[in-house]
Formats: structure tokens, sequence, C-alpha cells
């Protein structure tokens, strides 16, 4: 008996004649039937319908928006008619970052649905609290990435988990404006105010104190503001001060600083240097025609912003630093000018003005917690400096290659209130890829300059030294936030499983510790010489102070501290010595410092509440706490903290690390004599520079070995590779 018949199957890639006749195609190009009948034969593309998971689509999202995110980190150096990068320009690691995460990962299993970090304790609608300064504004936005946010926003939700009400006694919420600040207008056709000002020699000198705190930022063209000085005291004063009115504001704006930087004065009202400060501001003109000055308005408007944020009031520097960034594109500043037309020295401040104005908005923008006012991908200026130029330049180009980095942290890690864990270690993975070429950057810089500085850090490179630590605590925060939320949800809920969540992120909880000491080490070497009008120091101590408190919270294993040789008594440890450096800040009169200090002490109190409650909540439920015993029984040596640097303060490690030396500019005089000779007793200047790099705490191997810890992450339940 003959079987009967299969019947016959439509292939699933018809051409467009088959399917309108709706007769069986070949699948050939041209098909059979169009062969037959003489037809033109077309296939359409993109009509074959493929079925994959809802997870797996998702994770693609996820994937393009990072490739994206990642994009606009990148430095386009592109002209006009879109040529290739300049060369030069970018830098190897970058590509990295795109590469890292630009395939496509396979499907993950379903358990990588629970596996998500918090980057921010509230989700949305955002968070306000009640504004308690005096002025008209109702309420204050809690911002994601700010820090005083992120300190208020801690407050509240321990606080309210603890005890069952609001805080409305803490110290952030209950802040009222530190510097009130306030100047009259002087009408443009009233003839300036010159009385009072110093003598010629003391302007001189504090115009070289502002030079050597400032550093590698630009403000002003040094040449011509010191011969128009010396035009201004040796010739006609009021004359000058009424042709050249936006530089008497400059010069006004520099005496300020000058004044402030010197000055330890304890006043208990006005800010130091606010009398020539207050004085500049009521001549500054109206804005309609304040970009008509070009340059040195940029110049005049980025002084007075630093001014501001140096003062506590940070939205008004940002205002006027946004004013500045908006002139600086009307010129043209963010693109790469032509040399043949402006000349090789204007075309160099203009450059060296661009990322002083970028690194301040990076700065100011993470410190408010706003979106940045510029996107590098509309920035066609070289990042990187030419080839024969200054360690200065070097040192401007790193600290703006380090901002772009910061600001790529908070686009990416911060952008969403949780984010699954795979994309978070995806994403940190680009950014340790990233630090380790600049720390590759930073070591090449380290190598000239230990030729001369008697194994010292020179000024340029504390401070970013102390940035690049900085983006490695900010990178690495969401997880101890995350740590801490499921800490508090044990008062609650009958859960605390963070064993696999600890043992995937161990090695980016360890640096992130790691960083946050070695910044306090740093810090706690400058002793007097510690920066304290400039806000730098303070931020640098106020974020690893909170990191480490969070750490002694939630693995207080990972902070003991050691015995001295001397006897049984405990050396400071590294919050101990954070504290100490926010107590001399306030010793020599800085009322920020006082206040943020009280800030820290109230939330550090709040952990420690935390931790007890944790503690009597787990062993009341006859659980045992959620930290796995793998999490003690192996740290790589690379992120252990070596004992030296937590009994700090003694040795010669803090003394090389810190230098004595404060603030983040490079010095005023002698940087152009790199080649001159070498006082380092070492014989040996590569292990010089090793060991050196090891106690400040910067390795492009280390991180390059924290990568290859994190990935590839197969065989995880709910993690893959990126």
């Amino acid at each position: 008996m003959q079987a009967p018949a299969r019947k016959a199957r439509r292939t699933a890639n018809a051409c467009v004649a088959c399917r309108q006749s709706k007769i069986k195609c070949s699948g050939e190009e041209p098909c059979i039937n169009c062969q037959r009948r003489s037809v033109r034969c077309e296939f359409a593309e993109g009509v074959n319908r493929v079925v994959v998971s809802e997870r797996y689509l998702r994770r693609l999202e996820a994937q393009v928006r990072s490739q994206q995110a990642l994009a606009t980190m990148k430095n386009p150096i592109m002209s006009p008619s879109d040529t290739p990068p300049v060369a030069g320009d970018s830098c190897p690691t970058e590509a990295a970052m795109s590469t890292s995460v630009s395939a496509p990962s396979r499907e993950t299993s379903p358990a990588s649905q629970e596996r998500s970090i918090w980057t921010s304790p509230f989700a949305l609608p955002s968070t306000t609290i009640k504004n308690t300064k005096d002025n008209k504004r109702t309420w204050i936005w809690l911002a994601p990435s700010s820090m005083w946010s992120f300190t208020t926003r801690l407050t509240i939700l321990m606080t309210e988990k603890l005890h069952r009400r609001y805080p409305h006694n803490a110290p952030t919420l209950r802040a009222k404006e530190i510097y009130p600040l306030r100047w009259d207008v002087c009408p443009a056709s009233r003839p300036p105010d010159i009385a009072g000002l110093p003598s010629l020699d003391y302007s001189l000198y504090l115009f070289n104190t502002v030079k050597f705190h400032l550093g590698q930022l630009r403000f002003f063209n040094e040449e011509q503001f010191v011969e128009r000085l010396r035009d201004f005291y040796h010739g006609n004063p009021a004359a000058i001060a009424m042709k050249y009115r936006l530089w008497l504001i400059q010069l006004l704006l520099v005496l300020s600083f000058g004044t402030a930087l010197l000055c330890r004065a304890k006043s208990p009202d006005q800010p130091p240097g606010s009398r020539f400060f207050a004085r500049a501001m009521s001549l500054m003109p109206d804005h309609a025609s304040l970009w008509k000055d070009s340059l040195l308005a940029i110049e005049v408007l980025a002084l007075a912003s630093l001014y501001l944020y140096s003062i506590d009031q940070r939205e008004s520097a940002h205002i006027y630093l946004g004013q500045a960034i908006r002139i600086a594109q009307y010129e043209g500043l963010h693109t790469q000018l032509s040399e043949e037309q402006l000349g090789s020295e204007t075309v160099a401040r203009c450059r060296r003005l661009w990322w002083t104005l970028y690194i301040m908005d990076r700065h100011f923008s993470y410190s408010v917690g706003l979106p940045m006012t510029t996107q590098d991908r509309d920035i066609s200026t070289p990042i990187d400096p030419p080839e024969h130029c200054s360690q200065q330049d070097l040192a401007l180009s790193l600290h703006a290659k380090l901002s772009r980095l910061l600001s790529y942290i908070l686009s990416t890690v911060y952008n969403a209130e949780r984010t699954q864990l795979h994309v978070f270690l995806d994403t940190t993975k680009s950014i340790l890829q990233t630090l380790a070429g600049y720390a590759h950057e930073m070591e090449e810089i380290i190598q000239i300059r230990l030729r001369n500085s008697l194994d010292t850090m020179p000024r340029g490179t504390q401070h970013i030294t102390l940035l690049y630590h900085q983006c490695v605590i900010v990178a690495t925060r969401p997880l101890l936030l995350s740590a801490l939320i499921d800490r508090l949800e044990t008062l609650t809920h009958d859960r605390l499983d963070t064993n696999d969540f600890l043992t995937l992120t161990k090695p980016l909880l360890c640096i992130g510790i790691k960083s946050a000491v070695k910044t306090i080490q740093i810090l706690s070497g400058t002793d007097s010489l510690l920066e304290v009008f400039l806000l730098y120091d303070l931020e640098f101590t106020y974020d690893a102070a909170i990191h480490l408190a969070l750490t002694r919270t939630l693995f207080p294993e990972l902070l003991t501290t050691p015995t001295t040789q001397d006897g049984p008594s405990p050396s400071p440890s590294p919050s101990q010595q954070a504290h100490s450096i926010l107590d001399a800040m306030i010793y020599h009169g800085n009322r920020i410092a006082h206040a943020r200090k009280e800030g820290l002490v109230h939330l550090e109190r709040l952990l420690e509440e935390v931790a007890v409650s944790v503690s009597v909540s787990v062993s009341g439920s006859g659980r045992r706490p959620g930290r796995p015993s793998s999490w003690q029984t192996h740290i790589p040596e690379s992120l252990q903290v070596p004992a030296g640097m937590m009994q700090g303060g003694g040795g010669h490690s803090t003394a090389a690390a810190a230098g004595g030396l404060v603030g983040y500019g490079d010095g005023v005089a002698g940087e152009e004599e790199l080649g001159g000779p070498s006082y380092t007793a070492m014989e040996d200047p590569q292990l010089a520079n090793v060991e050196f790099l090891e106690q400040i705490g910067i390795s492009s191997a280390e991180f390059l070995s924290i990568v290859a810890q994190i990935g590839p992450l197969e065989g995880v339940d709910g993690v893959e590779g990126g």
C-alpha cells in the first residue's frame, strides 16, 4: 500500500511575486516561477520573524543604551567635515570601553531579574526636602549624584527605617546659608571705586599666590595681566579703570582669591576675601553685553564662579560658569581652531581655557547633581596637548580626561535608581580599563617628575591622584548602597541572602575601599599646608569618609586597624584621620568644613545604629548574617590595605605620598626645568617609580587585574560576560 503524499510546505523565504500570487516559491534568486513567467524576481528584506524571549530583548536594549553612553564618553576629535580623529587625541583604553559592551551577550537566566544593585536610595518620583535657607525657594531637589544629596537621602532612609519618623532635626535638613554674601550694583556710568587697593608689590604677590594654588587651571593671560597691572599703578589708575572696567573686575577677583588663600582668620560673618569680591561683582556688566568682551569675559565669569563655589554658593557658581561656557561656545573654543588664522599662542590659550571650563563644569555638575552643561560629542578641540609642551599642559590634559571619565560614570552608573548587576559589572569593567590607561599616563608623568622631586608628590600630581581615586569611589559606591539597603531590609523582611552578590562584587568593593583609604592617607600628610579655602580637599575628604563609614558598618573586617609597635594602643584609623583633616580645616576658619563634619557625625551615628539593629534582628531570628565565608578567606594581595597605610600619619610612606604640598596646581617656578640634575638618592629610578606609585595607589596593572577578576562572568547564575 502506497503511503499518502506529504503536503509540501511553503518556504519561509518567498519572493514578492510568489507571495502575491500565493504560490510555492523555490526560495532561489531568481526562483523557478519567475524564470518561467519571465518576470523580475525580488525578495523583500526583513520579512522573516525571529522569536526571542523578552529578557533577551531587554538585555540587547540595555547594551545599546550602554554603547550609546560610551560613544558620548569618547573624545570626538572631529573637524566640521567629519575628518578622522586627530592623531594622539584618543586613549587606547577608550576603545576597549566600547568593545567591552558592544557585542550582544547570551540570554540571561531568570535569576538575573533579581540580581540588581541600587544607585539611589529613592525611586521616582523625585525626592525634595523643605528649604531652610534664607531665600524664596520652597523646596530643594535631591539630585541623584550629588554627595550632599546622597548624605541627605541616606539620613532620611535610615531614620525612617530605624525610628519610623522623618529626620527634621538632621544637620543636612536644617542647614542655613553658611556665607550670606550680598552686593549692590554699580551703574556703568559711575567711575569704579579704586580706593583701598594694595600696593603693586603686594598685588603681584597675591597674583603669584593665585597662580600657585590654582595651578594648571588657566583663568588669565599672565603676561597681559601683569603688563596692565604695572600700567595701572604707574599710570593714571582712574582712567585705566574706566577704560578697562572688566580687567579691573579681574584684578579685584585675583585680590579676593589671593587674600582668601592666605587668610587664616576666623571671621564669623564674612568669607575671606569677600571685600574685594563684592566690589568686583558690583562692577560686573549687564549680562546682555558681557559676552562682547570675549575671552576676558569668559575668564572673569569662571573666576567668579570658582569663588562662589568655594564659599558653598554652589547654585550661583553653576549659573555663572554656565554663562562662561555659553560665551566660550560663541567664540568656538569647543572646536579645533585654526592656528593659521588666529596664531598658535591664541589657539593654545583658547584650548587651555576651554579645558579649564570643562573641568570645572564636570566638577560643579557632580557637586550639584545636574547634567553636564556640554556634551562630549559636541567638543572637537584636542584634549591632548601638542607634542612639545610643559608638564603643566600634560597635567591639564590628564585632569580633563579624568573629569570626562567622572561624567561618564555619573551618566551611566547613576542613570536609574536600580540597575541589573550584569550591566553594572560590564560598565564598571569599562571604567577600570580606562582607569588603567590613565594610570599608565600618570606613571609616565611621575617617572619624569621623580627625577627632581626628592621623592615627593608635585601639587598637580596630587590633585590628579585624588581625582583618580574619586572616580573609583564614585563608580563603586552603589555596591555599598545596595549592601546597606539589604541590611535595612532585614529589619522588616526575613531575608539576608547576599552571598552570591558579595562573591561577584568582592574585587570592586576592595578597590573602592582602598581608594578611600589612599585618599585619606594622601591628605593626612599635608598637615598645616592643607588647602582651606578651595573646597577640593574638603570634598575629597568628605567623599572618602562617607565611603569608609559605610564600609565600617557593612564590612568592618576590611578596615581592621593594626596596633603600633610600641604598645597595644591602636593607631588612628582612616575614619579618625578624616575627622582630623576636617578639624584642621575648622581650626583655620572654614565654616563649610564644620557643617560637613556635623552631617558626617550624624550619618556615622545612624550607621552604628543600623549595625546594632541588624545584628539583633539576625540573631533574634536565628539567621546567619549574609556574608559568605569566602569573603574572609582570600583577598588578593594587590587589594589588601598595607598596615603602614592603615596606621597613617607616620613613616616615610605618608611623607612621600603627600610631600607636604597642598592644593592641586603645579608649582609656579621651576616648571620648565624638568631636565635639570636629579636630587634623588635612589640608585634604581624604575624601582623608585614602582614604590612611589604603590604608595599613592596608582597602578595600571592592578586595575587590569581587577578587570580579569570580574570577567568573564560565565558560569555564574544570572550573570554572563560582556
